[in-house]
């Protein structure tokens, strides 16, 4: 393994590919598909010892072109080029299946302390689709690099990784207790959570990973103080 100051690492051993893609594939995070032709976004839906299965169909891309992938990750973005792709089966359904890829470029996120509010305390983030659909969403988690939103019910479709929210109103409590931002945002990563409800019932929901875009460094910081602040009192509390 190779690697730089600025979080990038060649990954050359086998059983670390394996495992990261296998975690990737866990998760359900999505991947792009590059090719020379086109690109589409698709999902692992198996890592084995030697290869990988993901979803596509025939129309998609050639068998003879170089293919790269691309997954963004909540800690970090993935990429690695494979070759002679084909289709297969996988359960009843058309896919594409290639071998294990030699090396992987893996550029980790800056890490950056997240709290997790508790349910009640109200916290959202408000706006509009790009269709001009308004929203508000409760903030389940939220760092100074960017928000975790939980969406509970059907998914609309076009809320994919890529999706741009701009002019995002983040309202941490009640009368602004901990300050109001308005914010750029892209949508990274939808995960299925879940959470115990009053009751003790397992209540499932989508968890829509954001990172903001082009955030100014006083920004940043008020941010980063709403969410030491946060955390501060929280723990204050606790120990009451």
């Amino acid at each position: 393994m190779e690697h730089s100051d600025n979080g990038l690492f060649i990954k050359r051993e086998r059983f670390e590919i394996l495992a990261i893609l296998r975690d990737i594939c866990k998760q359900h995070t999505p991947l792009r598909v590059e090719s020379q032709r086109q690109q589409f976004q698709s999902q692992l839906l198996s890592v084995g010892p030697d290869n990988i299965v993901f979803i596509g169909n025939k129309n998609e891309m050639a068998t003879d072109s170089e293919v790269t992938i691309v997954i963004e990750s909540h800690d970090a973005k993935i990429e690695f080029s494979v070759d002679q792709v084909q289709l297969t089966q996988h359960q009843g359904i058309q896919v594409w299946s290639t071998r294990l890829p030699q090396e992987m470029v893996y550029i980790q996120r800056r890490r950056q302390f997240r709290i997790t509010p508790p349910h009640w305390r109200e916290f959202f983030c408000s706006g509009e689709y790009p269709d001009g659909t308004p929203y508000q969403l409760r903030i389940h988690d939220l760092s100074a690099g960017g928000v975790g939103l939980r969406f509970d019910g059907q998914m609309p479709a076009f809320l994919l990784p890529g999706l741009l929210l701009k002019k995002a109103h983040l309202d941490l409590g009640s009368y602004g207790s901990y300050g109001s931002f308005k914010v750029n945002m892209e949508l990274v990563v939808v995960n299925r959570d879940q959470d115990v409800d009053d009751n003790g019932g397992v209540v499932h929901f989508s968890r829509l990973s954001c990172r903001f875009l082009k955030l100014g460094l006083a920004m940043e910081r008020k941010i980063q103080s709403a969410v030491f602040a946060f955390e501060l009192d929280f723990n204050k509390k606790k120990r009451r």
